[in-house]
């Protein structure tokens, strides 16, 4: 499991390249989340060195030591009792119709889309379930393709990634939207995210650092089979080979992720045709609805090109009306309502004159959270840090949103499961204010402009006041739905003359 890391703001699901890390100097980490020697054993400055059933992973679902599924293993031989072994093979060109991974990166965003993996376990990391093609040709066209199917919080989502050269394309399609949201992110390959060295497609020969641990009979995850496997590793990087073939079918890295490679990549073909797009017509002028970092030809912009239009994008942005509106602690008299209900209906009819809309009744919760993500990654960072710097209702809780998916898929259960279904209700209520107030006041005017081009519904702001969160809720549960509700319709603070209540 090899990656290289990259860096650029909102890039979504770096999925499982194949790269080789320049440099391992990761395995000196210090091993933070405290893994055992099964979880994680590096092939290098571990002592006693890693040897056969150590470091072969699993399915992993946290960082906690015991936050994983280890698979199967039982020693047939050490490298010295073994014979010599098959060379591990990686063709020149070749077609992986399906791969199974689970990915493992730095925890940047509370849904884990912006995930890479990362050249230390320092930190926070996400995993993330991943399937799909894989298509490598180093004799034609220089280039590998992934096309995958990934698996976030907030419902599945495609992606194409294409790596020729030093330009390295993301095209995502989006999460629900009946007519899709596409993104695509252009940039450029750098260890760490950071220098000037450019790093092209891993070439095949890059097994040939691979040192030799020994023969195993392995589980082999997603495919359900037990095999007799040769062992290999470089730094904290694992692979296991078919004895006969060196056809590599599983790979391991305790902060990089798993893969299951039914089959091998042995020298085989590829269709050509898969790389004519290149760059892909998402990422030139006119084409995704989202581009970070392409010119009007779909290639990267330069790191120094682009810093100067981020200085001056964040400029414009910080001089225009919606910076203005920021600052603005006190909402002027027609965005306001004398009690809780009138606001809402105010506001809903300013909602319904500049953006598709629908109440918020005819939304599920899961719903709401969906559009939440992509209003997420189309904010426009400026606003927060004037809404944080002031301790604003409006700003982002980075608290919450650090663990943001595990609150809300743990709030969604409760509320389905609470025996009293007006939470259910509550729930839903919540969501809509909310996504409301990041949709109002933390996405530009240019983005909402957008967004309204590719007619993104926005949910209506309920005006019901729930009772029911008046009270003293007598049971935690409940109380964990209202007390998010009450952070949720804070807006009611500045644009009606009542408070949320207080317990």
């Amino acid at each position: 499991m090899l990656f290289f890391y990259f860096e650029g703001r909102l890039l979504l699901s770096l999925v499982g390249l194949l790269a080789l890390v320049c440099g391992v100097q990761s395995q000196a980490d210090g091993n933070p989340h405290g893994w055992d020697r099964t979880r994680r054993c590096d092939q290098q400055d571990y002592d006693p060195p890693c040897g056969p059933c150590e470091g072969v992973g699993g399915i992993p679902t946290g960082s906690n030591n015991e936050e994983i599924t280890l698979t199967s293993c039982e020693i047939v031989g050490s490298a010295e009792e073994m014979p010599e072994p098959m060379p591990v093979v990686w063709g020149t060109q070749w077609t992986l119709p399906i791969a199974y991974e689970v990915l493992i990166g730095k925890k940047n965003d509370p849904f884990c889309f912006q995930t890479f993996p990362g050249n230390d376990s320092v930190g926070d990391l996400c995993y993330r379930r991943q399937t799909g093609a894989k298509y490598y040709d180093m004799l034609g066209s220089l280039a590998l393709r992934e096309d995958l199917e990934l698996e976030t919080p907030v419902g599945n989502m495609t992606s194409i990634i294409l790596h020729q050269g030093k330009n390295f394309w993301i095209v995502n399609h989006l999460p629900w939207y009946a007519g899709g949201v596409h993104q695509c992110i252009c940039t450029d390959i750098k260890e760490g995210g950071a220098g000037s060295q450019v790093y092209y497609p891993v070439q095949y020969n890059w097994v040939e650092k691979m040192v030799y641990i020994g023969r195993e009979i392995i589980g082999v995850e997603y495919l359900d089979t037990i095999e007799e496997m040769d062992h290999w590793a470089f730094g904290p990087h694992h692979l296991w080979t078919m004895p006969d073939t060196g056809d590599i079918i599983r790979m391991w890295q305790p902060f990089n992720g798993l893969q299951i490679y039914p089959g091998g990549v042995g020298q085989g073909t590829v269709d050509s045709s898969l790389f004519e797009e290149i760059p892909p017509d998402f990422c030139k002028a006119g084409g995704a609805l989202i581009r970070i970092g392409c010119d009007d030809e779909g290639y990267p912009i330069p790191d120094k090109v682009r810093k100067e239009k981020a200085a001056a994008r964040a400029k414009d942005v910080m001089e225009g009306n919606d910076a203005a509106r920021a600052y603005e602690k006190v909402p002027r008299g027609h965005y306001k309502g004398m009690d809780f209900g009138e606001m809402s209906s105010v506001l809903n009819s300013w909602m319904n004159a500049s953006m598709p809309s629908s109440p918020c009744s005819f939304w599920k919760v899961e719903e709401i959270q969906q559009l939440q993500a992509l209003l997420y990654l189309a904010r426009e960072s400026e606003f927060d840090g004037i809404y944080q710097t002031t301790t604003d209702n409006r700003r982002l809780r980075h608290d919450t949103l650090k663990d943001l998916q595990t609150n809300w898929a743990n709030l969604n259960e409760i509320a389905n499961s609470h025996e009293d279904s007006r939470f259910k209700h509550v729930r839903r209520d919540g969501h809509c204010h909310e996504a409301v107030m990041w949709f109002v006041h933390h996405i530009s005017q240019d983005m909402k402009e957008l967004l309204r081009s590719a007619s993104i519904p926005i949910p209506l702001l309920s005006p019901a006041r729930h009772g029911v969160c008046d009270l003293n809720v007598d049971d935690a549960r409940g109380q964990q739905i209202c007390d998010k509700y009450k952070e949720q319709v804070t807006c009611a603070s500045c644009h009606s003359n009542e408070l949320p209540p207080t317990v």
